[in-house]
């Protein structure tokens, strides 16, 4: 081979050879990026867990090196605080949000097996009682719905219910008046009883005798007890027949509830005493504490083994000298109640301190629902379940100053404010609150390892909200009441509770429109309306969405009556309809008709409009008032 074909031939395959890179270059870089990525991947995970345990270290630090510098008397009131097991929420600063870091288990590999004494020590704080409350002021909830209700608290972990019967108890005799139209009969009351222990739940009866006396003291019959005759909200203690009458509804109570361990005897915001004639020359602190020594010594004479129990709101106040010059650490038992998240900022430590030498035992009190807001229908559970979990937390810290311990923590549900006020939450828009607060108080804390009990309990099947690692399962800083969660699953009053979804839906837009025609716009306020003075384009312009939230509104009627009527009467049912959906019908109906009236207008008078006779009567003048002097100016 010559010269020159020998460096043809050179040249040929070098080419070939280099189209070839050419070729495969796309497939080699795209394999070099890919094994890229997977070293970047396996390196972020691996750093990903070390800075999650790291922030986890770096916040177990951080609270052990501020609790080191706390006084020595706030170590000591600390030192009964658990300390939360693997998997328990750890609360991570005290205001309204609810912030939860989920503790990460360690690996079984890594696993040190704790001694006995140190697994007491972590071991969650859990009320050896746990009662829902029940309030059936004016709304009693049918039988054959308790039938579904108790296995549900049952369930749950609860041990009680504290049934707060006022005017739907079957009253007899003298009492009859106090029995609402639509109340219990004695055979439903025995049933309500019997579901009650068939569920293992002890029943405790609730009847005021103090203040909030509303649904006895608003009649004719016992108006004659009222400490303030323009009030029925306290009876006077320092009248026989008061005491009498007291006698009587305990009587009456313990008959049908037969021999009970407890009998709840109100004396909460007392707000009218020491005002008649008969009270005046007395101290507040001594009439109270006689009147309850009085009541709680019938009691006890009456039913040796059923012991008292009292709000403690009337006691915070009190000296300590004072409440045991009365005996009344020997004859009650206090159920302390806060509803709002911060529960040391409405009973102190001083509070507790007077407590803790005046009784053995003590109870607390929560809430579920009827706390935040009169006029709300569905509970803020991102709100309660906060107040669920720091009472945990006080009574761990508290527990051990009373010789005997708290007894039991009431989750209370209140449907109305007291007897006068509108409904606020009831039972079926409230069950997903009661369920997340009672699973808490259970078992000491709230995170993921309860989420498939939560979901199992509440019946969600494929719709049960499932998360991987997430700070707060519930997302309840995005869902505080917890519509998204558990709209699609089947509890007991599931359909009213997945209405209401709709209705705030609805009611969102109701206000806005109101807003916009009413006060943010300028042709149908107030003014437009009395002068008839407004422009037909601007009120067609105002009124394009009238006609569809008003068709919305109306949708809803059929549907609540339907998903409410295996729960309530129809009493009840018209009365919630009433309060909550009829007054933005009746808003919307009335702005249709002044819509109508303002577009009638064919011509309009000139300007100045005249003024209104209301004017005159606040005090506007109708004339021209003389130009004020330099000199009056000055």
């Amino acid at each position: 081979m010559d010269r020159t074909s020998w460096k043809s031939t050179i040249a040929s395959y070098a080419g070939w050879f280099t189209n070839s890179l050419r070729r495969r270059r796309s497939v080699l870089f795209a394999l070099f990026l890919s094994i890229l990525l997977l070293v970047l991947c396996v390196q972020y995970n691996t750093s990903s867990d070390i800075s999650i345990q790291s922030i986890q270290n770096n916040v177990v630090m951080s609270e052990f090196e501020s609790d080191e510098q706390q006084s020595p008397k706030k170590q000591l009131q600390m030192a009964a605080a658990p300390v939360p097991v693997p998997g328990s929420v750890r609360k991570m600063k005290k205001d309204n949000d609810v912030n939860f870091i989920e503790e990460i288990q360690t690996r079984k590999s890594r696993r040190i097996q704790p001694n006995a004494e140190s697994t007491q020590q972590q071991q969650p704080y859990v009320p050896p009682h746990r009662l829902i409350h029940i309030d059936f002021k004016g709304a009693p909830p049918k039988v054959t719905y308790l039938q579904k209700l108790f296995p549900l608290i049952k369930r749950f972990g609860g041990t009680g219910l504290l049934l707060e019967w006022e005017d739907m108890f079957p009253w007899t005799g003298t009492l009859s008046p106090m029995a609402a139209g639509n109340a219990y009969s004695r055979t439903e009351i025995k049933e309500i009883l019997k579901l009650a222990a068939a569920n293992n739940l002890e029943v405790i009866p609730l009847i005021q005798t103090f203040g909030h006396v509303e649904f006895a003291l608003k009649l004719p019959d016992f108006a004659h007890l009222r400490e303030v005759q323009e009030s029925p909200q306290a009876l006077c203690p320092s009248y026989n027949a008061s005491n009498k009458f007291i006698e009587q509804m305990i009587d009456q109570i313990l008959e049908i509830h037969g021999n009970v361990n407890y009998l709840h005897i109100g004396c909460d915001e007392v707000f009218h005493m020491g005002e008649c004639f008969r009270c005046r020359a007395k101290a507040r602190e001594d009439l109270f504490l006689s009147h309850v020594k009085q009541v709680a010594t019938y009691v006890r004479a009456k039913s040796p083994n059923t012991i008292p129990i009292i709000w403690d709101d009337m006691l915070r106040h009190l000296p300590v000298a004072t409440m045991q010059l009365y005996d009344i650490g020997k004859l009650v038992e206090p159920m302390v109640w806060v509803y709002a998240e911060d529960v040391y900022r409405f009973v102190m430590q001083s509070v507790w301190e007077k407590y803790q030498i005046v009784f053995s035992h003590a109870w607390t009190a929560s809430a579920f629902k009827g706390a935040f807001g009169e006029t709300l229908y569905v509970p803020n559970v991102k709100r309660h379940l906060e107040n669920n979990l720091n009472w945990l937390q006080l009574m761990s810290n508290e527990n051990s100053r009373f010789t005997g311990g708290f007894k039991g923590i009431v989750v209370t549900g209140w449907q109305r404010y007291d007897h006068f006020a509108v409904l606020c939450e009831i039972l079926p828009s409230s069950i997903p609150s009661m369920v997340v607060n009672l699973l808490a108080t259970t078992n000491g804390y709230m995170n993921q390892t309860l989420q498939s009990n939560l979901n199992e309990g509440l019946k969600c099947g494929i719709f049960g909200h499932t998360n991987e690692y997430d700070g707060d399962f519930l997302n309840l800083n995005n869902d505080p009441y917890l519509w998204d969660q558990f709209s699609r699953c089947s509890f007991p009053g599931n359909q009213f509770f997945r209405l209401l979804y709709r209705l705030q839906t609805i009611e969102a837009d109701y206000n806005d429109f109101i807003l916009a025609t009413k006060k943010n716009r300028g042709w149908m306020t107030s003014y437009n309306v009395e002068h008839e003075f407004s422009s037909p384009l601007r009120v067609d312009e105002l009124m394009n969405d009238h006609a569809r939230i008003y068709r919305s509104l109306l949708s809803m009627i059929r549907p609540i009556q339907e998903s409410l009527a295996g729960i309530f009467d129809k009493y009840t049912i018209s009365e919630w309809i009433e309060q909550r959906v009829y007054p933005m019908i009746r808003e919307m109906e009335k702005i249709q008709k002044e819509a109508h009236d303002l577009k009638a207008k064919k011509t309009w008078p000139k300007r100045p409009l005249p003024l209104l006779r209301e004017m005159v009567r606040i005090g506007v003048i109708d004339r021209e008032l003389p130009t004020p002097s330099s000199d009056e100016t000055k």
